[in-house]
């Protein structure tokens, strides 16, 4: 099973078990209402245990953490849940395969219990006394909090976090037309954090497209790689923080666009494609009826379809020229959007996309940012998956800027097919290393061939 949809059923999991701790509040432990509840949750545990054999969570900063990932999307849901566990010093709670009805009603119930409040320490001691050894909690430990944010987050979690977060963004401007930002200014801190740390391992991410969340990915992975590309001139943590801010937020106009025609398989008509064409506007809009929003998001939002000779949408009505960091964004937005897989497109490998991308320079795109973007990525960015002209499977890993074509490899299946224990790396551009004049002769799609990319980066 994938990892979308065991996070998926992971989440309804959570969510149940969070209406079923409100149930308990509200109403004694036969009541109808908790009692359905109950078996709501022992469904929902079941799917889960059709394929892992425990759930564990962690709670940090009032959000139910999974897999090293945030549950951004269910922020309200399990508001009150996360404030109970954080007040009673729960770090996590784990679930394990043979828990029964009875022990999940005995647990929920002592911590709805007001009257005999339990730290984590005095819960744990207590369902040891139950027998109730199948659900168990630790307590939070005394680390330093600076050294607990640093730690939080390796660099994948942070994408994943990202597209978390952009669900949430999506849901929350849906039903109350407002925008969570503390969560946006998370997340971009986060960017800007880990592209300081290890950019290349960074753009490898981007690289790793979740074609059933386009909506959600396309903004992460447009920040991920405005951000790489801002740092290669700038060195402002301030400036790079608001552009990933920003960027995330750059299609934010698309939520106004009914859904039936940003997926449409076929040709738009006039009228769809003037409702397209408008999504800058509503999205500078929304954005600017936030609160504490900065000014670049608004005008990236606005901006991004503008052109560099000016041309684009929305009309450029004034002299003044785009925004430095707007013309960034138009090189990272377009580059995403043309690798990605749509219901009405296949994705382009990245050395066709940069092709086509470059008969666009001084129209499209700025010249000297779209030089810079190309020696930062690569033809073959770092995290694609190829094919060898010797029949061979490689992941590259690090861009050669003085052989673009020739980048430094993993080696991890031989020229039948199979997996090598222990995959060779090699710098193609560097002849002693490549005696055997090795070279990358087609991208492959890694859900194809079944690979996990990430494990080899």
């Amino acid at each position: 099973m994938d990892q979308i949809t065991i996070k998926n059923i992971i989440k309804a999991f959570v969510k149940n078990f969070s209406l079923l701790l409100t149930e308990n509040m509200l109403y004694p432990p036969r009541h109808p209402n908790v009692v359905a509840q109950t078996n709501h949750v022992m469904a929902a545990a079941e799917v889960v245990f059709n394929v892992l054999d425990e759930i564990f969570l962690t709670i940090r900063e009032g959000q139910f953490v999974f897999d090293g990932i945030p549950l951004y999307e269910l922020k309200h849901t399990v508001m009150k849940t996360t404030q109970l566990f954080e007040s009673k010093n729960i770090l996590c709670i784990r679930f394990t395969k043979n828990f029964t009805q009875l022990e999940l009603s005995v647990f929920t119930g002592l911590l709805a219990d007001k009257s005999h409040a339990l730290d984590a320490e005095a819960l744990q001691i207590k369902l040891g006394t139950l027998d109730i050894f199948n659900i168990s909690v630790e307590k939070k430990s005394s680390l330093n909090k600076d050294d607990d944010k640093e730690n939080f987050l390796p660099a994948e979690k942070i994408y994943g976090s990202s597209i978390e977060a952009n669900k949430l963004i999506f849901n929350t401007l849906l039903k109350e037309n407002t925008i969570p930002m503390d969560i946006v200014d998370k997340v971009a801190q986060d960017i800007t954090n880990i592209i300081t740390r290890d950019k290349t391992y960074s753009l490898a991410l981007s690289s790793l497209r979740d074609y059933d969340d386009y909506t959600f990915t396309h903004s992460a992975n447009v920040a991920i790689l405005s951000v790489a590309l801002a740092s290669t001139i700038l060195n402002d943590a301030e400036i790079l923080t608001n552009l990933a801010r920003a960027a995330l937020l750059h299609d934010i106009g698309k939520i106004r666009i009914p859904q039936e025609i940003l997926n449409k398989p076929c040709m738009l008509n006039e009228e769809e494609w003037r409702l397209v064409r408008n999504h800058p506007i509503l999205g500078a809009k929304i954005l600017e009826q936030q609160k504490e929003i900065n000014k670049l998001a608004v005008i990236v939002a606005y901006q991004h379809h503008m052109k560099y000779d000016k041309s684009g949408y929305p009309d450029n009505e004034t002299s003044c020229g785009l925004h430095p960091l707007v013309l960034i964004v138009n090189i990272c937005d377009v580059y995403d959007a043309i690798t990605s897989k749509r219901v009405y497109k296949k994705p382009f490998p990245p050395d066709k996309a940069l092709s086509i991308m470059m008969r666009l320079i001084g129209c499209d795109f700025e010249p000297r940012l779209f030089k810079i973007f190309i020696q930062l990525i690569g033809v073959y960015p770092p995290g694609t998956l190829v094919r060898l002209n010797t029949k061979e499977i490689a992941v590259t890993r690090k861009v050669q800027t003085q052989a673009l074509l020739l980048p430094e490899v993993k080696i991890i299946a031989n020229e039948s097919g199979s997996l090598l224990e222990k995959p060779l790396i090699i710098n193609l551009s560097d002849e002693q290393q490549n005696s055997s004049n090795r070279s990358i002769e087609a991208v492959l799609d890694p859900k194809e061939e079944n690979i996990d990319i990430i494990s080899y980066i």
